[in-house]
């Protein structure tokens, strides 16, 4: 039995690395970017899964790419990362492809373009993934709000009586309900409780959803609101220089799924996914934490 299943919106993550100056042909301030080097990795819902390997737990990516050439280079990244999957082709869709320049000397983001097209998934396609799930342990759901998470889905994984964890987008806020675990971060969670203290808006959602929630506040650290009355509470912990929050969350999603799912303690868990956001944040694009980053 796969342990943990991570379902949602894949992407790839297209990285050039380049030498930069200022472009003569335009009056305001503008960059002329030449290529040097071109990096290729899973993002969205695959870079939680790429988290989950560097961990080295026991997972599989399930999720949806069109049939392209842009789904070859993203299968080949993730055989790369050793990340185990199940990629469904849907002719309708394209891969969504995420470009970002950075600077090759210090990392320096300049820009990002995307290639995107929100599609529905199908009802045969929900049965597809229904099926790739239901002898998991755990479900974490990466949710990007690109058309693969909808209600029809969340409603059959429900059914399965699997804990689920949800890295949210607000506008899908109906599909969370009585889930184990929503991780919002605070500018998420004040718009889904419509509150203006995010600490109080996480109490708040954990009622409204029936959830548990664990809160990432970004320098703040991050908070773990239970319905049972639990709450943990830890400050950021930097380790180095802010680099990139890139990916961050996906980051903390995994290394508490990781750790929930290995037998440690709810504060525990919670302790080390805070850490894992530190670490990620002090390295340029999307970085996949290890254990040794963390213990």
């Amino acid at each position: 039995m796969t342990k943990i299943v991570v379902i949602g919106d894949i992407m790839l993550d297209r990285y050039y690395y380049c030498s930069n100056r200022n472009n003569p042909e335009s009056s305001a301030p503008a960059y002329i970017s030449s290529k040097k080097n071109i990096i290729y990795k899973p993002g969205g819902a695959g870079n939680v899964a790429a988290n989950l390997s560097s961990l080295k737990s026991d997972f599989k990516l399930v999720s949806l790419v069109g049939r392209d050439p842009e789904s070859a280079i993203l299968i080949n990244s993730l055989d790369e990362l050793k990340i185990s999957h199940k990629l469904i082709y849907d002719p309708r869709r394209e891969t969504i492809v995420k470009t970002r320049a950075l600077d090759i000397l210090d990392g320096r983001y300049h820009f990002r373009f995307d290639i995107e097209d929100k599609i529905e998934i199908s009802e045969n396609h929900v049965e597809e993934i229904v099926n790739e799930a239901k002898n998991s342990k755990f479900i974490i759901i990466s949710d990007y709000n690109k058309g693969i998470i909808n209600s029809k889905l969340m409603s059959r994984l429900k059914s399965l009586d699997i804990p689920i964890l949800v890295d949210p987008k607000k506008e899908n806020i109906e599909f969370y309900k009585d889930v184990f675990l929503v991780k919002p971060n605070s500018i998420e969670v004040r718009e889904m409780a419509k509150e203006n203290d995010d600490l109080k808006a996480a109490k708040t959602l954990t009622k409204i959803l029936n959830s548990n929630i664990l809160l990432t506040r970004a320098s703040e650290g991050i908070a773990y609101f239970g319905l049972n009355g639990d709450f943990f509470n830890y400050s950021s912990q930097p380790i180095g220089e802010l680099k990139d929050v890139t990916g961050a969350g996906d980051s903390v999603i995994a290394t508490f799924a990781h750790f929930y799912n290995l037998g440690s303690k709810l504060e525990e868990c919670v302790r080390l996914a805070n850490k894992a956001g530190s670490v990620a944040v002090c390295h340029p694009g999307c970085y996949h934490v290890r254990e040794k980053d963390l213990i």
